[in-house]
């Protein structure tokens, strides 16, 4: 007998619109651990996920409920990707990706891309199509209110799951009972059910085969190492006797645990290179990891080190398995913090600042092609660094650049920041990665001893810098690559066949024109109000999770708005619109750094969402007289691919691109909207 959560439409339209958006955050954060490379690709899982919301919203009419068929698709899908673990191959010619581990099959990104795509977009199409189903039991906007809340749910419950590091098992275990409930019952219940349960049981049993941990950012694994002998996929013990610890993060290795006395010398280059030794007092270490870089300065005698790590996980790993236990010391205080973010908040003046090899392995905003680092290798970092070192001190990096563009495009950076020679200690290693090298700049780097590894570089080699606007460190010129490029056409020609396909008889039409330009829109400046709460306040996931939430809030504000009231000159919420718009790109962000967090969170949330604010009041009032309310939500879906799609042009332009071809999109939607005949005719 069916429970009245079954049978309540209201239930069940906020139980799906909750899974929905929380499966599609466990897809990203799952299919990202596993397959090598993805991490920079999550926003084609985002953009699969779109699709097949937006198609399964267009097939309610469908006479066959195709949920029955998700359980096979799920179990078959993810028991493939974690039996195979392919890897995306990219090319590394004129774009960097951090990794040092290579998959046995490896696929080019034009190619595998697609693939992800395909099997996301197939997910959520079955899945959706009872969200299509539940949007026309509903007037359009109680139904729409329904579905922002549910989301604005499954956001929190996954926010709640990271914050907790609960293993990738109690993610699908949710999910599971979700589409459990769903499930119509019938002859395929049974067997639905089965492979629901069964599909649990294999992600609990990597997770306890890989020993995997999870990070609010990784799947992490810690490998206990003695002698020559690594114990692989189990739990280190805390026994004495390990010569070395080794992190895995998403299956590749990252870090090391290791003493002083056995560690690479590249650690030791800010305290040795000198021709005499430094004094020290104050010292920051950006990308604190593990602890490593944190022993060296503990052991070279400094007074204090602040030591910041973004990710809380590697942090108490490196606390407990660490040998030299270098966050136990008195001298050191450990920040589980965005270094950017860290750097607006202290007062502190350093002798020494290390960036410790902090490259990361994924984007931090599924909408964006932001890393986690990228924001620490602007111009305008830089010249944070710059502010927080003492007259006589150092800046410090070093990693493997892996192209010797990169490093010759950092030098000019810092040459540009600094306004003196940059000074770097480069070796040439075999095969990739290509380049390692310790730079240094500052005014103490004029006391460096001379070396036959050293290199001064004082002129610019003429790359084009990354800002705050720009923030492509990674990529060699401002330029879309090719694969980006070819995948981005081979997804965008298979949706539009898909989509034709699979519409009923009149489902395309004019009148769902403007929610479709809306969609991509709303996607263009959802992005770019993500990237400025970056600069803002860190991009870290609580602020990733924060701002998603906040944006679904003002989207939910909007909605009821749009209810109460009759808003008849919609002209008048466009011309809002557009003045808000023309406010965000030609009001500069660093109008809103102020000391205070609480008067800077509250101006420039009212300033970055009111174009959300106004835009969504524009749909919701468009989709208030919908006659049709799937099909007019799922042609808003497939806009938001659109968007999605159309945001790697930031990567030729800026992220400032964003909000022009926002207001233009939004432009469309507006003639589109005028051209109707009848607007009631919708």
């Amino acid at each position: 007998m069916r429970s009245f959560s079954i049978q309540s439409n209201t239930f069940r339209l906020f139980a799906i619109s909750f899974l929905i958006l929380y499966f599609e955050l466990v897809c990203i954060r799952w299919l990202s651990s596993y397959v090598l490379y993805l991490g920079f690709f999550a926003n084609f899982v985002l953009l699969g996920a779109l699709l097949g919301i937006g198609a399964g919203a267009i097939l309610a009419s469908h006479r066959r409920r195709l949920i029955i068929y998700l359980p096979p698709v799920l179990f078959v899908f993810f028991s493939l990707v974690l039996i195979i673990q392919p890897q995306v191959q990219p090319n590394f010619r004129n774009f960097i990706y951090f990794t040092s581990s290579i998959a046995w099959l490896q696929i080019p990104a034009y190619i595998f891309l697609p693939i992800i795509f395909s099997g996301v977009t197939t997910i959520f199409t079955l899945l959706s199509q009872e969200l299509g189903r539940l949007l026309n039991e509903f007037t359009p906007l109680r139904a729409y209110t329904l579905n922002i809340l549910g989301s604005l749910a499954g956001i929190l419950c996954f926010t709640l799951f990271g914050f907790l590091s609960l293993p990738a098992w109690v993610w699908f275990l949710i999910s599971g009972i979700l589409f459990w409930l769903l499930l119509p019952r019938g002859p395929s219940f049974g067997r639905n059910t089965l492979l629901l349960s069964s599909l649990v049981v294999v992600i609990a049993s990597s997770d306890y085969a890989f020993a995997n941990r999870w990070s609010p950012y990784y799947r992490i694994n810690v490998i206990e190492v003695r002698g020559d002998q690594p114990s692989r996929f189990r739990y280190p013990d805390t026994s004495e006797g390990a010569d070395n610890y080794v992190l895995f993060a998403n299956g590749v290795r990252h870090q090391e645990f290791t003493p002083v006395g056995n560690n690479l010398p590249f650690y030791n280059d800010p305290y040795s290179a000198f021709k005499a030794k430094p004094d020290y007092k104050y010292v920051l270490v950006v990308g604190a990891g593990g602890g490593n870089d944190v022993s060296f300065a503990l052991a070279n005698s400094v007074e204090h080190v602040d030591a910041v790590e973004i990710d809380p996980q590697i942090a108490r790993l490196g606390q407990k398995y660490h040998p030299e236990k270098p966050y136990n010391d008195p001298r050191v205080s450990l920040h589980i913090d965005d270094a950017r973010s860290f750097l607006e908040k202290t007062k502190t003046q350093y002798d020494l600042v290390i960036y410790a090899l902090p490259d990361s392995l994924i984007i931090t905003a599924n909408t964006s092609n932001i890393r986690l680092e990228s924001y620490l290798f602007t111009l305008e970092a830089f010249d944070s660094v710059k502010q927080h070192l003492k007259p006589g001190s150092l800046f410090v990096l070093y990693n493997y650049y892996r192209a010797e563009w990169l490093l010759q495009k950092i030098t000019d950076m810092l040459i540009t920041v600094f306004g003196e020679p940059v000074y770097y200690y480069y070796v040439e290693t075999q095969g990739e990665p290509a380049v390692f090298a310790t730079i240094f700049t500052g005014s103490k780097a004029n006391e460096l001893q001379e070396s036959p590894l050293a290199v001064k570089r004082a002129s610019l080699a003429g790359f084009v810098p990354a800002t705050d606007n720009w923030p492509f460190l990674y990529l060699k010129d401002p330029s879309l690559p090719s694969y980006y490029s070819w995948s981005l056409l081979i997804i965008l020609a298979l949706s539009g066949i898909y989509i034709a396909i699979i519409s009923p008889k009149g489902a395309i039409n004019r009148s769902r024109t403007p929610f479709f330009f809306m969609g991509a829109a709303f996607t263009l400046l959802e992005t770019k109000s993500i990237v400025n709460f970056f600069l803002l306040f860190g991009s870290t996931w609580v602020v990733n999770s924060l701002v998603f939430f906040a944006i679904l809030a003002v989207v939910l504000i909007a909605n009821a708005l749009a209810a109460r009231y009759k808003f008849e000159k919609i002209w008048i919420l466009y011309g809002l619109l557009f003045l808000t718009l023309i406010l965000n790109f030609a009001i500069p962000l660093k109008t809103f750094l102020f000391e205070q967090y609480a008067l800077r969170y509250v101006l420039a949330t009212v300033f970055l969402f009111s174009p959300i604010f106004f835009a969504n009041l524009i749909y919701s009032t468009t989709f208030r007289d919908t006659r049709q309310a799937n099909l007019a939500f799922g042609a808003n879906l497939l806009g938001t691919m659109l968007g999605g799609a159309t945001e790697y042009l930031s990567l030729n332009f800026g992220y400032s691109t964003l909000i022009i071809l926002a207001a233009l999109f939004y432009l469309i939607a507006f003639y589109s909207f005028r051209r109707m005949r009848s607007y009631k005719a919708m």
